[in-house]
């Protein structure tokens, strides 16, 4: 048994081990790391990696809805300036309106309002973040206006086409009136409330001729007044649609009056006001009041709206892909309004029977519900929203490869249909999307509008040169600070959603860089504990294999 020192072998082994052990321990120290080769532990290796990645994302995620939010403060300092601009231009208005001054006066006060407009559009042009212009109308959701008749009468709400219908009128003209508590077209001016398109002489517009309808023909019909009044033979008529004055001659025992601004005329029914049997009555003083507040009384629910088609509607890589829409294309719309601003899309609720889903869309500041969507939809579908005064928005899915099978049901359904809307439709215009989770879905999508004063004074150019220019202009601006309002709350909002995003991604980070660090990262304790025990272990093995090596040198002592 000289030739094997089966003591020494044995200590040789643990000595390795022991070895073995310090220089892992020393490595775990020194790298910070639990697993330094992926033997050490495979699952928490895969495990780690992935939550390692997760936290990466997530905090490119939160860098960027801190863009987001210094965006949006740069937003609210140019829209805060405008504000104070129409302040004062309302100011200059009203001081314009007072008969106690002479038209050169209002002159000299309307040069400053001029420059106050010009001041308006250099904010808007020049309010910009990282060379992204903000308030210029680049980050809103485009609509094009469907300016043939044919395209337009295509627009047919009430059809329920594999998905759920709308109580709404159906669509014959590309601008029309309806009804805004009932949604029944008032396309019709042989009756009071009743308002056609019309060329200068009164000739209903047809087809093409719809191109040349000014952009700002769209909204309440208000404010109707009648001056200028030769009792009996004749008035001038003017109304107010959507903030913007249009105004005629109306003849003695006519039953219409056709209204005029600029290239654009609208055709109006005076036919009888306030349900009195005979024709508007201007033959005295009295008379015309009473005409002239019945009138204003049936066209209190009159609406002209406008059939309008989206552009930029993108549903590439969502469970959407492939819907291409209908002849005009993947969404339209019937606005009172020459513009939208699409958001929010949201699955609400149904009722616990079949085709009783309800979703609902931000539209303008406006919420549209599509109530009765059915539970199946497959290419040929059509979600048909419609908001409280009777506007209607639909989205066609024709080209939709995968059916849905049951989104009222199926809360996963109801989660990618949703997305794939919010996601596809926040691709429309210009809107700006921050990415601001873990897999870039579900985007914050900032549209901030366009604040132009052609956008903010509906395509008028306002002028306080005349008492009567100066008192038309200062109800325009009304209707021009409440727009900016509206755009400074949503951009309140959009901050707030942010600031609760940020917490959200901050508590993730916390927690999921906290699972990463007990799966991957050194326990520095621990370890160091283990480290003293394997140098103590292996000084002994080191002692010990010393002794072994001795125990054999005994055995030669007896051939000497």
């Amino acid at each position: 048994m000289v030739s094997i020192n089966s003591s020494s072998l044995f200590s040789s082994s643990f000595l390795t081990n022991n070895t073995n052990s310090v220089t892992a321990s020393l490595a775990r120290l020194s790298a910070g790391n639990k697993i330094t080769k992926a033997s050490d532990d495979v699952a928490a290796l895969a495990i780690g990696t992935a939550l390692s990645t997760q936290v990466t994302t997530l905090r490119a995620a939160l860098g960027n809805v801190s863009q987001a939010s210094s965006l949006l403060q740069v937003a609210n300092g140019g829209l805060s300036q405008q504000l104070d601009i129409l302040e004062r231009q309302k100011a200059l208005a009203v001081q314009a309106s007072s008969g106690g001054i002479d038209d050169s006066t209002r002159a000299a006060l309307n040069q400053e309002f001029q420059g106050l407009s010009d001041e308006l559009n250099r904010i808007a042009g020049s309010t910009s973040f990282n060379g992204v212009p903000l308030l210029n109308g680049a980050t809103t959701t485009n609509t094009t206006l469907s300016n043939s008749d044919a395209l337009s009468a295509a627009f047919q709400p009430t059809v329920a086409t594999g998905s759920n219908a709308s109580t709404a009128a159906n669509s014959t003209k590309a601008v029309e009136a309806f009804d805004s508590v009932t949604g029944a077209s008032l396309n019709n001016t042989g009756v009071a409330g009743g308002v056609s398109v019309t060329d200068a002489s009164g000739v209903a517009l047809s087809n093409a001729a719809f191109q040349n309808v000014n952009t700002s023909l769209a909204g309440d019909v208000s404010d109707i007044k009648l001056t200028n009044v030769n009792y009996g033979v004749s008035a001038t008529v003017s109304a107010t649609v959507g903030g913007v004055q249009y105004s005629g001659t109306y003849s003695n025992g006519a039953t219409s009056a056709t209204l005029t601004n600029g290239s654009t005329s609208i055709t109006i029914g005076t036919g009888t006001s306030a349900g009195a049997a005979t024709a508007l009555n201007i033959s005295s003083a009295a008379a015309v009041s009473t005409s002239e507040a019945g009138l204003n009384n049936v066209f209190a629910n009159t609406s002209i709206q406008r059939v309008q088609t989206v552009s930029g509607v993108d549903f590439s890589g969502t469970v959407l892909a492939g819907v291409t829409g209908g002849a005009v294309g993947i969404a339209s719309a019937r606005l009172n309004s020459d513009n939208a601003t699409i958001s929010n899309f949201r699955y609400d609720s149904n009722t616990g029977v079949a085709n009783s889903s309800s979703i609902s869309v931000d539209i303008n500041g406006q919420t549209f519900t599509a109530s009765g969507v059915k539970d199946a939809l497959s290419s040929g579908s059509t979600l048909v929203f419609q908001s409280a005064d009777n506007q209607v928005f639909k989205v066609d899915l024709t080209g939709l490869s995968t059916p849905f099978s049951n989104i009222r049901t199926d809360s996963t359904q109801q989660d990618s249909l949703i997305s794939a809307l919010n996601t596809g439709f926040s691709k429309a215009g210009g809107s700006l999307n921050f990415a601001v989770g873990s897999t870039g879905s579900s985007p914050v999508s900032v549209s901030l509008g366009d604040t132009t004063s052609n956008a903010l004074f509906n395509g008028q150019s306002l002028n306080i040169s005349t008492q009567a220019t100066a008192g038309a202009t200062s109800a325009a601006l009304d209707q021009a600070i409440n727009s900016l309002t509206a755009a400074q709350a949503n951009v309140g909002g959009l901050q707030a959603q942010l600031d609760s995003t940020a917490d959200a991604l901050t508590s993730a980070i916390q927690n999921q860089d906290a699972a990463r660090s007990d799966l991957l990262d050194t326990d520095i304790a621990a370890e160091s504990t283990r480290l003293a025990t394997s140098l103590v272990q292996q000084q002994a093995s080191i002692a010990t294999q010393a002794q072994a090596n001795k125990l054999k040198q005994g055995l030669l002592k007896l051939v000497q």
